[in-house]
Order: C-alpha cells, then sequence, then structure tokens
C-alpha cells in the first residue's frame, strides 16, 4: 500500500516522486521536458547478485509495512481478548495507531533522509520498529499495546519515504532495472496485508498472538542489517549542501502534534463518546495546531510542506480523492477481516487465505499500470481505482445475506485491489505534472502521508458510525454495515471529485499538434 517518488538528481527536492517515471517513462525534471539524459552512468553495484538483493530489500519495505497492519488485523480477537478490550472502537486503536504516527511521520523522516543519508534512516526504521514490536509482543495492557504500535508505525513511517529515495537514487532515469525495482515495490504493497496477517494468523491460532510480534521483531532486525551490508553508501548518504539550521523544526512539531490530536479525537471518540469533553477538546486544539502548521509554512525557508502546492491547479483534488479513497480501502480491510472472524467464525488462517485475492487482484492491477499509464489519460485510471474501492465496499455491504464465499468476499477483495495500486500511480502522474520540479519531492512524500492518515481517521470515523447504528451492539452485522456505507460513501465522493476535478495533461501537447498538423492539412 501505500505506499511513491524520484529523480536520480542529488537534489533532495527531486528524490521521493518516482511514479511518472516509473510507469510512463517521463522523468519531472527541470522544465518537464522529459527528454532523458544520453550520458551513461555508472552502476552503484557491484554485480547483479547485489542489485538483485538490493531491490528485494526495499520491497521488504513495503511488505513490512502494510504487514504491520495485517498481522494486527488477523489476530484482533485474540489481543482482544487477552488485553481485555471487547468493542471495535478499542480494537480498531490497534490498526489505528500504526498508521497514524506512521502517517504523520512520513513527511519528517523523509526530511530527516536528506539530512542524514536515507541509509541511515531507513536502517533506523527497521530497528525502532523492531524494537517496539518486541514491546508489542510483552504488552500486558490496553494502554501500553496502543502506545506501543503507535512507536512501531514511526518506523513504519521511516521506511516508507526512504525506501523510494533509496530506489530513485540507484538506478538511472528510464532503465528497465529501475521500472522493475517500482513494480516489485509496488507488488509488495498489498501483498504485505496478506503476509503480515499469516505470520499473525498462524502464531494467534497455534501459539499466542504476542510470537507474532516477537517475529515481526527479529525479521525487522535482520533486514536492517542486511541493508546495512548491503545498500551502498553512496545510494544512501546525505544530500549534499543541506544544514540542519534550514530545518524546518517549528512547522514539523506543529504539523505532528496536530494531526496526531486531530487523529486521535475521531479514533477515542469511537471508545468514549463524543459526549466526553476531552475528546472534542483535542479534536479543537488539533485543528488549532494545523492551522497554525499551515501558517507557519509561508513564514519559514525550507517548509515542511509549502503553502505553494495548494495553489497548483489539480493537487487539491489529488489528494481530496486520495483521502477519501484510501479511507474507504481502510474500512474495507478491517471490517472485512472482522466479519470473516467473528460473522463467519473462521479461524485466523482461514481468514487469511479468504483474502488472498487481494494478491492476485494486485498483480493484474500491477501490470495494467504499465501498460496503460503510457497511452491513457491519468485521470480516467484515477478513477478507476476510486470505483475499484466503491464496488469492494458496496459488495461487502450485501455479504450478511450469503454467507458463501464466493458470494461476496472473493470479487470484492478481488475488485477492491485495484483502488490502491492504480491510484499512486495515477495520482503520481497527475501530480508530477501539476507541481514545479522543486516540489516533487515533497509533494510525493504528502501523499504518502494522506494515505496511511487516511486509514487511520477512517477507522475512527466507521467505528463512530457502527457503534451508533448497532443497536447498542444488539444488531452487530447493522453496525459492519454501517461502517461499509460510510466506506461507499468516501469512495463514491472520491469518485466524483476525480471526474469534475481532475486532469492529466501529458496529452495536452500531442493533441494540439495534431490538431495543427490538420489544420495546415486543411488550409
Amino acid at each position: 500500500m501505500p505506499f511513491t517518488s524520484g529523480s536520480t538528481t542529488p537534489d533532495r527536492r527531486n528524490l521521493r516522486m518516482e511514479t511518472p517515471e516509473q510507469f510512463d517513462g517521463v522523468t519531472a525534471g527541470p522544465g518537464g521536458s522529459g527528454e532523458p539524459d544520453s550520458a551513461p552512468q555508472p552502476s552503484n553495484f557491484s554485480s547483479l547478485f547485489q542489485e538483485a538483493i538490493f531491490i528485494f530489500l526495499i520491497g521488504l519495505s513495503q511488505l513490512f509495512s502494510v504487514g504491520g497492519l495485517g498481522n494486527t488485523a488477523y489476530s484482533v480477537e485474540q489481543i482482544g481478548q487477552s488485553l481485555n478490550a471487547p468493542s471495535n472502537g478499542q480494537k480498531t486503536w490497534f490498526l489505528s495507531a500504526y498508521a497514524l504516527c506512521g502517517g504523520v511521520s512520513v513527511l519528517v523522516t523523509g526530511r530527516l533522509g536528506d539530512h542524514f543519508g536515507h541509509k541511515n534512516i531507513f536502517i533506523f526504521g527497521w530497528i525502532w520498529m523492531s524494537i517496539w514490536s518486541l514491546v508489542s509482543g510483552f504488552a500486558h495492557n490496553l494502554v501500553l499495546f496502543d502506545f506501543a504500535r503507535g512507536m512501531t508505525g514511526i518506523g513504519n513511517g521511516a521506511l516508507v519515504p526512504n525506501s523510494f529515495a533509496l530506489l530513485a537514487r540507484a538506478f538511472p532515469p528510464f532503465s528497465v532495472k529501475k521500472n522493475i525495482a517500482f513494480a516489485f515495490l509496488g507488488f509488495c504493497a498489498p501483498s504485505g496485508y496478506i503476509f503480515g496477517g499469516l505470520i499473525g494468523a498462524a502464531f494467534a491460532e497455534n501459539v499466542t498472538w504476542r510470537w507474532g510480534y516477537w517475529f515481526w521483531a527479529l525479521g525487522s532486525l535482520m533486514v536492517g542489517i542486511a541493508t546495512f551490508v548491503v545498500v551502498p553508501y553512496r545510494v544512501g548518504s546525505p544530500i549534499p549542501g543541506l544544514s540542519l539550521k534550514q530545518f524546518d523544526y517549528i512547522g514539523s512539531i506543529l504539523g505532528v502534534a496536530g494531526l496526531v490530536l486531530f487523529g486521535f479525537a475521531w479514533s477515542q471518540a469511537s471508545v468514549v463518546g463524543w459526549q466526553e469533553p476531552y475528546t472534542y477538546a483535542l479534536l479543537i486544539v488539533g485543528i488549532l495546531l494545523v492551522i497554525a502548521f499551515a501558517i507557519s509554512q509561508s513564514h519559514v525557508s525550507a517548509p515542511v510542506l509549502p503553502n505553494s502546492l495548494w495553489t497548483r491547479k489539480g493537487f487539491t483534488p489529488v489528494v481530496t480523492a486520495m483521502s477519501l479513497g484510501w479511507m474507504s480501502f481502510g474500512i474495507f480491510l478491517y471490517y472485512t477481516t472482522i466479519i470473516i472472524l467473528t460473522v463467519h467464525k473462521k479461524l485466523p488462517l482461514t481468514a487469511v487465505a479468504q483474502m488472498v485475492p487481494l494478491v492476485i487482484g494486485g498483480l493484474f492491477a500491477t501490470a495494467s499500470v504499465g501498460l496503460f499509464i503510457p497511452k491513457v489519460p491519468a485521470q480516467y485510471i484515477f478513477g478507476v481505482s476510486m470505483f475499484s474501492f466503491f464496488i469492494g465496499n458496496l459488495l461487502m455491504s450485501f455479504a450478511n445475506y450469503s454467507e458463501v464465499y464466493w458470494a461476496f468476499i472473493f470479487p470484492a477483495c478481488l475488485f477492491v485491489v485495484g483502488g490502491p495500486d492504480l491510484s499512486f500511480a495515477s495520482s503520481g502522474i497527475i501530480v508530477s505534472n501539476v507541481v514545479l520540479p522543486e516540489e516533487q519531492g515533497v509533494a510525493g512524500s504528502f501523499i504518502a502521508t494522506v494515505v496511511q492518515y487516511s486509514i487511520a481517521i477512517g477507522l475512527g470515523i466507521a467505528a463512530t458510525v457502527e457503534s451508533h447504528v448497532n443497536k447498542g451492539g444488539t444488531d452487530v452485522m447493522l453496525g459492519y454495515r454501517g461502517a461499509y456505507w460510510l466506506g461507499i460513501g468516501f469512495s463514491a465522493v472520491a469518485f466524483f471529485v476525480v471526474v469534475l476535478f481532475v486532469r492529466d495533461h501529458r496529452f495536452d501537447e500531442m493533441k494540439d499538434a495534431g490538431k495543427e498538423a490538420k489544420n495546415n492539412d486543411h488550409s
């Protein structure tokens, strides 16, 4: 999931917007000409084997990032019983805390990678994830577990932007190896949910859910060590010419604090309700801090999120659609898993098997992106991605009418995965064409922030809706359907935003040239 960015130039602001280059062969260099540099570039690796291991290790970052959700989702019932958390409002926190902290830390950790080296921050992400996964496994109360999941999310937030930066710097533009690397990275995202689910489900069903996190800790540590050995220093070195004096400390603090409080309020409201004064008080404070963050970005030399981005035609609609679409996808993942486990009474490993179509659909979606992105305006592909989110939630809203797996769950999982894969590629194309070259890195990081943060917000709002429509817990399925209806609404609005406001201008010049040639022929 997830989660796309880059250029091979040493400018930090062109390191994290790889999607256009990945799929349509057009670099987002100065002037947006898309002309390749014909000068051959020396390889950063000593052998093809080192290149292959490098691509594999970077792909594991997406596998583990999204897997952190699956690892918890499929063992959520066992965790809830162990920590005395019976309500879905409490259990959605297990996923929301991870996604929330991961989302808000992406912009900051990407900037830190520019200053301290993308390899170093990437390794930090693995070690941090390992430490807090270990703590998660030892947690014996709800507060510590939720806190540990949030801290684990910070490790995830360090992996996402720096993984894209490392791939962007490792291979020259237009190279087949770079396309293969990013295609593998994209495939690892939806597969991660199933991979993490397999680990969490296997231990929860046969030993204890705690071993799922201890395994995660060991795996993260091993990948971190392998990264230290395999990734060349010159690929992940600090960007020359940057000074920590330029770092936007105030903006980072205001932005992170505001987003955390805003997300916390929504997620906590599903547990204690809005009648608790501190819930809406935190929401108000969060909004005020976000406003202060936006104001601060106009008064610093190197802002975390330049306000100029919002003036670029088409940027705001893309961000809006991505946010709504991924809120609906988070709802789909969690509540589909919960229905299989609690309503259909399946064991965790069976639940994992029933959602394997996410991987199958992901394969087809990844392949189709490579075929259609160079030939079709990206807004059509973006629209299809939002419609995929819509179809997945719509099908699952009817799941209570039949327990037959093939009736609703199978097609829902097969079709919904077009949403994440297609939305990343198409939104990257569109954003790269509306922002300035020097804004592309931060725009790519912000899209990654939106994706992860939206999952957390969507789950918080969905749990609130569920608790208000399930008739005091007497009609569980009605509560689940309420969450799906919310997801349907989110994705429907996202679809219409794309239809009405999002345009891909890559083909405009070709059309204009064709019209001009046609007029010349007539004359």
